[in-house]
């Protein structure tokens, strides 16, 4: 004999999962979707499709946090994680990975990202929070370097974004943003193609400075700064470059150090620049502070 209790509970866990698994479910689908698109047109025109797929999902009505966290310790979570836990935001986690596309969590607590382009086409929506997301146009006037240049950063529009509401992010430059997370939880979906090809994402200060993140360069000053604390060498004596010198300066930005060999470094990267790095990184901070405190 059927006991009905049993077959009572047995649905409600059934229903629970069901739900617990919803947003996972409609993730993996518009993954599919997603690799659809890009193997017939190309990961260039995937933007615009992007926005439309996602605002179809509605992965923001599906989203809830608790049931998250419990499906990222089930048995059939993806283990395929685009980052690790700290390479980006305050959490990002990979809900569905397709062939050529995937879809990210990024969590982000009250504070801005920096001003950048992408090396990645897709569309990021708001699930939680409010971002409110500046857009720039970059114009170049002098190179620096290989991987540096001085320009004007213009801020094309504002607008604020809050749940379900979605933007593209289209190649390079041709969508240059910061985001501003003013809730002390904001939580974006990112639905978005790998890395495209060898190209670089770029950061950009409010000051006009653009530093393209070269793995060549960012390796080479990662040496230099683990050498400096690991014995004394003639810094002259290195084939650095301005390239190398304006991306030290920019990772030793204030830095608090009595470290002699790191300040004699530091004052013979500033030798190799023209541009004073240190005056236009203390510009971009003070553009940062004023519109902080304007913050909700």
């Amino acid at each position: 004999m059927i006991n009905m209790k049993v077959v009572i509970f047995i649905k409600i866990l059934e229903s629970y999962n069901r739900e617990m698994n919803k947003l996972i479910d409609l993730s993996c689908d518009l993954v599919k979707r997603g690799d659809e698109f890009i193997s017939t047109h190309g990961p260039l025109k995937f933007f615009n499709t992007a926005s439309a797929l996602l605002a179809e999902a509605k992965l923001h009505e599906a989203f809830q946090l608790e049931d998250l966290i419990k499906a990222s310790f089930s048995d059939n979570f993806n283990q395929n994680q685009n980052y690790g836990s700290f390479q980006f935001s305050d959490l990002p986690v990979t809900i569905a990975m397709g062939e050529h596309c995937f879809l990210d969590l990024y969590f982000w607590r009250r504070r801005p990202t920096t001003i950048h382009n992408h090396h990645f086409t897709g569309a990021f929506q708001c699930l939680e929070g409010i971002n409110v997301d500046l857009e720039f146009e970059y114009v170049k006037e002098k190179s620096l370097g290989l991987y540096h240049d001085l320009g004007q950063l213009r801020l094309r529009h504002s607008r604020t974004l809050v749940k379900g509401d979605i933007a593209p992010i289209d190649l390079l430059d041709k969508f240059i943003h910061q985001n501003h997370h003013q809730a002390e939880l904001t939580i974006n979906a990112c639905f978005r193609t790998p890395d495209i090809g060898e190209i670089n994402l770029s950061n950009y200060t409010y000051s006009g400075l653009r530093n393209e993140q070269h793995p060549y360069v960012l390796d080479r000053i990662s040496r230099l700064l683990s050498f400096i604390n690991v014995g004394d060498f003639d810094v002259k004596s290195l084939n650095l470059t301005s390239d190398d010198a304006i991306n030290f300066l920019i990772r030793t930005y204030k830095l608090d150090s009595k470290n002699k060999k790191m300040l004699e470094v530091r004052s013979y990267m500033k030798s190799l620049v023209e541009q004073d790095i240190d005056h236009l990184l203390d510009a971009h901070e003070q553009k940062m502070h004023e519109l902080e405190e304007q913050y909700y």
